[in-house]
């Protein structure tokens, strides 16, 4: 009787092209997964990481913990905490909160694209996300984007395939689970419940004072909103001033506008290269803004989404308003953006994206069917070839980068007493690799707060070396480490006097990574 069903589900072309993508998305990911292994962390996977660290040890609250609350969200730390203290290490972590949930939303999001549009929309939308270089490459980091960006799309498909498209009120309730979820992964995941809500609005306008549902939907969302509120209480906003109060960094910065741009650098890596050739051609940017011209008649017939009289347009309304959100945060509000931050708003990338490519295919079919098919064969193959290849020699570039700050914190937990201290720039990857209280060199002297700048940087000046310095002395005096660390990594957060205070206060060397000759990290011992 299963075999026959599957015999059926395999009939269909479109599910038989859906079963080789995700088998083939599976392989290349288990594959990288085995190969890259524990590859050594950055700096905001030390974050995270070192905070689960302290929670499952029992360690006391490291010094930094006003700079990890003010910035991060904790729930994923606290799952992780659950698996170190199961005993289960950072290869568990990385395959089911990392590898697991960025397979789960490349599903999703054929899924949602059938939901919104049709399966082959889905399909193709779906293959573009599980090529994307972005995606791939932090399918295989220890960060929240691979979980935040699942729990997001989980939040989206309930919301549309089951709220909206089958009117269960169920999808409303598990909508706002997931993005309530999400937003304690990622905080500007709340731009997605945003863009619900705001549809919502529009859709419903006045009537929706009248329905009970939603009524109970907003009683449900403050009871899970309730632990961060607490929490947002007890840390005095701490989050909203980092972010947008009189010290944020995005405030002090003009609008972004290089976002929108930067997007098609996103889509095709390959287009910084000089020179055109069919190599650098913007495969899936080309389709994106064919795509954006089918959203004619949602612009020429608004009033007929308004009127909702005709609910073909809600569709492209709603994907309308999931790009503009985001793009309006972080161009206009937030005015910074990176690869990685923009995770989130690629499904309505592509979404459009594959609504650009079924035009040109139905345009091209009116004269030939074979070409048509060529042409789409084309598209999405160069676009993926573009994007795996920048991905893949992206990660193999990038998978030793902090290896010595790795080898220097398993050196320090093999060699070094449980109460030992260490001086480090690298403290979050320090205290997470080597279970060792880290401190910075920074102190909360006011010569530190006048002489950095937005970032963290210390000035150059005489004053402000000689000054800190005297103030990292009286640090030493009170915290009264063991170790000291410089290395060449986080030059950001070391002061220029760090490279020379071993020789002029004569610190002992007892170790150097990766050897004595030629170190980029060195472990002295005062």
């Amino acid at each position: 009787m299963e075999k026959e069903k599957i015999k059926a589900f395999l009939k269909s072309k479109e599910n038989l092209i859906l079963v080789l993508l995700i088998l083939f998305l599976i392989i290349i990911r288990l594959y990288y997964f085995f190969r890259l292994g524990a590859q050594p962390i950055w700096w905001d996977e030390g974050d995270y990481l070192a905070i689960s660290k302290v929670w499952s040890l029992g360690m006391d609250t490291p010094e930094w913990w006003s700079h990890f609350t003010g910035m991060r969200p904790l729930f994923l730390p606290m799952i992780w905490a659950v698996f170190f203290k199961l005993g289960l290490g950072e290869l568990s972590i990385r395959f089911f909160t990392v590898l697991l949930p960025s397979l789960a939303a490349i599903y999703i999001t054929y899924l949602l694209g059938k939901d919104l549009y049709n399966k082959k929309i889905g399909l193709i939308s779906g293959f573009m996300m599980g090529v994307y270089w972005v995606f791939f490459f932090y399918s295989f980091r220890l960060l929240t984007d691979m979980s935040s960006v699942c729990l997001g799309m989980l939040c989206v498909y309930f919301f549309w395939s089951f709220y909206i498209k089958k009117h269960k009120d169920f999808g409303l309730y598990l909508s706002i689970l997931f993005g309530v979820l999400a937003f304690s992964t990622r905080f500007p995941l709340a731009l997605i419940l945003i863009t619900c809500a705001i549809y919502l609005l529009f859709v419903k306008k006045f009537s929706i004072l009248k329905d009970k549902t939603i009524w109970k939907a907003g009683v449900f969302l403050f009871l899970c909103l309730s632990p961060y509120l607490i929490y947002f209480i007890l840390t005095k906003f701490h989050l909203f001033q980092f972010y947008f109060g009189e010290g944020a960094v995005s405030i002090k910065q003009p609008i972004a506008w290089h976002i929108i741009p930067m997007l098609f650098g996103f889509l095709n890596p390959l287009s910084m290269q000089s020179g055109f050739t069919l190599a650098t051609f913007p495969f899936f940017g080309f389709v994106f803004i064919i795509g954006i011209l089918t959203f004619m008649p949602l612009i020429l017939g608004f009033d007929v989404f308004w009127k909702q009289k005709n609910k073909s347009l809600n569709a492209d309304f709603f994907v309308f308003l999931w790009l503009f959100i985001h793009l309006f945060f972080y161009i206009i509000i937030f005015r910074a953006a990176n690869d990685r931050w923009l995770l989130m708003l690629m499904p309505a990338i592509f979404f459009i994206a594959a609504k650009g490519i079924m035009f040109v295919y139905g345009f091209i079919k009116k004269y030939s069917k074979e070409l048509a098919i060529v042409v789409i064969m084309i598209l999405l193959l160069g676009g993926a070839y573009q994007n795996f290849k920048h991905g893949i020699e992206l990660t193999e570039l990038k998978k030793t980068t902090y290896n010595e700050v790795k080898l220097g914190g398993l050196w320090l937990k093999e060699n070094t007493p449980q109460d030992a201290k260490i001086i480090t720039s690298s403290i979050v990857q320090n205290q997470y690799y080597s279970e060792r209280q880290s401190y910075s060199f920074y102190t909360n002297d006011t010569i530190w707060k006048n002489c950095t700048d937005l970032y963290g940087k210390l000035s150059e000046d005489e004053y402000c070396q000689e000054g800190t310095e005297k103030t990292f002395n009286e640090k030493l005096k009170e915290v009264n480490p063991d170790y000291l660390i410089v290395s060449v990594f986080e030059p950001v957060f070391t002061p220029q006097w760090a490279y020379t205070y071993p020789q002029r206060y004569n610190l002992t060397p007892v170790a150097a990574f990766p050897n004595n000759q030629q170190p980029s990290l060195v472990i002295y011992k005062f």
